[in-house]
């Protein structure tokens, strides 16, 4: 008989060393994975032998990854991989990847965990047997939680049309649209509808407008709420009678069925992906005998005749976490609730650990529900098994739950009233054994009181829970957020920010579906050029922003241009010196030699605005003053945009503060000279005969030009003349208009000539650059400055980015059809 090829069986011995070279094989196998090219298709067009070692490599990693789904789908009958769904092809394995393999491994190795517990004795038994038949117990569903991710076409089916469209009442989304109720009647009314009940001790300003907020404040609640009673427990799924109520005939039966129950159970079922404020898909009510789900997208327009039970006081209501389910259910139906009871305050109140509804279902059922389908789009129809029963179960179970959290309720404020040292904290007056049961009954009231807010986008600020000073804090962008000064970055990420808002509510999209906020800040961060920039920005690019590129692209630009509105705050200046000024190169130790200077009080001249003048050279001399007001000249304005006149009440008190902060600084970097000697008596510092000078000095009207002398040639100094008023003083060498080169070369060759056998001339200061002028403004520009400048003015620039060159869409180099086969 021929050797069987079978490996050998994995035995405890080999299993060590099967793991270590198993590791070590996979390692090597992501390592050489690694160095394969990006444009591994381009390297199999040019050699055959390649693409055919490719392929035989991938058919061998395809083929392994469907033996290992054959293993995770061998002993569940049950799942769909058993089937055949679970096959692999080279197509779809690069989309598929995730929610076929890694899921699958997911649930092999969960799997696997759960054998360990169940071998080492570390599951727990239930705390309540809910099904004491054994042959029932095997086959009841969803008591185990599945592994891995919702299958994609489950949690968001891009492909359903849009059903609000069909809604008769359309949505509005405008940012300051104000709720207002629209019930048409009022049921088990105490007041008439209409009725203004307000309360100055309200927190809540718009509770005033909840129409059954009088019936709510002034509830009876039933005695039978208040009595300890053993719990009922509910039936399996398949004895419990279950209806799809997707008419209006099929919703009077349950409205007839449910006014004979003393207890009911709801939960809502929303969707909000698509829609901007989102809307409610499905409506679970439960009673001690039957199972009720509403397609609320069926019977939208007929739900409001629910406030007939909804609304009575003898009927208790149980819910868990209502919140956001009151909310809902008055802006998509007009329901209201009195008589609630929530569960989740009820847990709150017995100081539970966790106070979810899957924790009190695993408590008191001994069930766990696939929360998976909480994510689930439940505007699929029709809804698949597994989702009808995962909704069925949020209410299914609630009405046992109430009961078992009433009865503790009601033990644990008995045993506090028996001890006087616990008492109970409740500030309710009666019976203290329904001190608990009041206390919850308390909280729930307020959570049935609750209205429709609709949030107002603050576009300047940033706040609230949608607003992108909010956004920018939650992701922890620290120069995005709203802070003194205002920078490109944050001015696009505002920009962008706010149209996602407006064509969210212009589409009835959420922000989320428009634009994700991941892509929120890459745009941001990192602002395009061009349309092609911004679609390379995203790796799967939004329906809506391929729709709307070039809008997007619109309002980037102009945040990206905007010029900044609140620059920068000024440095201080430094305090004026009060010292004695003195003349450069006096010693300073010998006032004798150079008086000292006291330096004026200020920069302007008292009596007027600062950054006046008493005349202009351009429009004449200033109007004089009197009593009554000034006359202006044809080209003079009662008041000035930049300088705020002193005593002027003025509203632009920022824009003042700036000015002044303008003129510190000015005056803090400028030195106030001495008093300005005439032209005559500063020639006589001059140490050598300025006639022997050649050129002649330019004269500028309005400036006296004074020499600069050095400290080892200057004279005595000569008491100062009168000062002359707004003159400008520019200390250097003087300066001399431009001689022709014909004369020029002829002055050079008299020195020379002159020179000959003659002693060394004394150097000319006056005729050299000195270090006072270099470096200034007057200096001429380098070579070619003025040109590049003029060069990058035709540029497009903008937001610190390059626009891509004109020839884009050319082939820089190589072959870029890919025809090589």
């Amino acid at each position: 008989m021929a050797q069987s090829s079978r490996p050998p069986e994995l035995g405890q011995e080999l299993f060590d060393t099967f793991n270590t070279e198993l590791q070590g094989s996979a390692l090597k196998a992501t390592r050489n994975a690694v160095f394969l090219p990006q444009d591994l298709g381009f390297y199999r067009s040019l050699d055959r032998g390649i693409a055919k070692e490719v392929d035989a490599c991938s058919s061998r990693v395809l083929s392994l990854t469907n033996r290992l789904l054959d293993l995770v789908s061998t002993g569940d009958s049950s799942s769909s991989r058993s089937k055949g769904k679970a096959r692999l092809e080279h197509d779809d394995l690069t989309d598929n990847f995730r929610s076929s393999v890694v899921d699958a491994m997911d649930q092999l190795l969960e799997r696997a965990d759960i054998c360990m517990d169940e071998f080492l004795g570390l599951v727990k038994q239930p705390a309540i047997a809910m099904n004491p038949k054994p042959a029932k117990a095997k086959t009841q569903k969803h008591t185990m939680t599945a592994s891995g991710r919702l299958d994609p076409a489950l949690q968001h089916a891009s492909h359903l049309p849009k059903p609000q469209l069909k809604f008769k009442r359309k949505a509005d989304n405008t940012n300051d649209a104000p709720w207002q109720p629209s019930l048409r009647h009022k049921y088990n009314a105490q007041v008439p509808l209409g009725y203004d009940m307000r309360d100055d001790s309200d927190e809540n300003a718009l509770s005033s407008l909840h129409p059954y907020r009088y019936e709510i404040k002034h509830i009876e609640y039933p005695a039978h709420m208040f009595r300890s009673a053993e719990p009922i427990p509910p039936k399996s799924f398949e004895e419990t009678p279950f209806t799809w109520v997707a008419d209006a005939s099929a919703l009077a039966v349950m409205l007839e069925k449910l006014r004979g129950a003393k207890e009911i159970a709801i939960d809502l079922e929303y969707h909000s992906y698509r829609s901007f404020y989102g809307f409610v898909c499905l409506m679970q009510i439960s009673t001690r005998d039957e199972d009720f789900v509403v397609d609320t997208l069926a019977v939208r327009e007929e739900l409001e005749e629910l406030n007939e039970v909804f609304t009575d006081p003898s009927i208790v209501k149980v819910l868990h976490g209502a919140e956001s389910d009151i909310v809902w259910l008055q802006q998509d139906f007009n329901l209201y609730i009195v008589n609630l009871f929530d569960t989740y305050h009820a847990s709150k109140v017995l100081d539970f650990p966790r106070h979810s509804l899957a924790t009190l279902m695993e408590m008191y059922c001994d069930f766990t529900a696939d929360k998976r389908y909480q994510l689930a789009d439940w505007r699929i129809r029709p809804l698949p098994a597994e989702m009808l029963d995962y909704a069925r179960s949020d209410t299914h179970f609630l009405l046992f739950i109430y009961d078992n959290l009433r009865n503790a309720l009601l033990d644990r404020a008995q045993s506090r009233a028996q001890s006087p040292s616990d008492a109970p904290s409740s500030s309710h007056t009666g019976d203290p054994q329904h001190a608990l049961v009041r206390e919850v009954l308390s909280r729930s009231e307020e959570t049935a009181l609750r209205v429709v807010e609709r949030e107002v986008y603050d576009a300047e600020d940033g706040s609230g829970p949608s607003g992108w000073d909010t956004l920018a804090r939650k992701w922890n962008k620290g120069a995005l957020m709203a802070g003194e000064r205002e920078t490109p970055r944050r001015r696009i990420y505002k920009a962008v920010h706010a149209w996602r808002d407006r064509v969210a509510r212009e589409e009835d999209e959420s922000t989320r579906y428009v634009l994700p906020n991941h892509h929120l800040f890459v745009l941001a961060e990192q602002p395009p050029a061009d349309i092609a920039g911004l679609l390379a920005r995203f790796q799967h690019v939004p329906p809506v922003v391929r729709r709307r590129a070039r809008e997007l692209l619109a309002a980037l630009r102009t945040a990206a241009d905007a010029p900044d509105a609140s620059p920068a705050p000024a440095p201080a200046a430094p305090a004026p010196s009060q010292e004695p000024m003195q003349v450069d190169g006096a010693d300073a130790g010998s006032p004798k030699d150079t008086p000292a200077i006291d330096k004026p009080a200020g920069l302007w001249p008292t009596g007027r605005a600062r950054g006046t003048a008493a005349s202009s050279a351009l429009f004449g001399e200033a109007p004089a003053k009197g009593p009554g007001p000034a006359a202006a000249g044809p080209c003079t304005a009662s008041r000035s945009s930049l300088f705020v006149m002193e005593g002027s009440p003025s509203t632009a008190d920022r824009r003042a503060r700036r000015l002044r902060d303008v003129v510190a600084r000015i005056q803090g970097a400028l030195a106030i000279a001495p008093a300005v000697p005439t032209p005559a008596a500063a020639a006589a510092l001059v140490s050598k005969d300025e006639s022997a000078v050649e050129e002649e000095v330019e004269e500028v009207p309005g400036q006296v030009v004074v020499p600069f002398v050095p400290a080892a040639e200057r004279q005595e100094v000569r008491p100062a003349a009168e000062a002359v008023q707004d003159t400008l003083v520019v200390v250097g060498a003087a300066q001399r208009k431009k001689r022709k080169r014909a004369a020029v070369k002829a002055a050079a060759d008299a020195d020379a000539d002159a020179g000959e056998g003659a002693e060394e001339a004394a150097f000319d200061y006056g005729a050299v650059s000195n270090i006072l002028d270099e470096g200034s403004d007057h200096e001429p520009e380098a070579a070619g400055g003025r040109k590049r400048r003029q060069k990058m003015q035709g540029r497009f620039d903008y937001g610190n980015f390059r626009a891509p060159p004109k020839a884009q869409n050319e082939p820089k180099s190589g072959n870029q059809s890919r025809t090589f086969k």
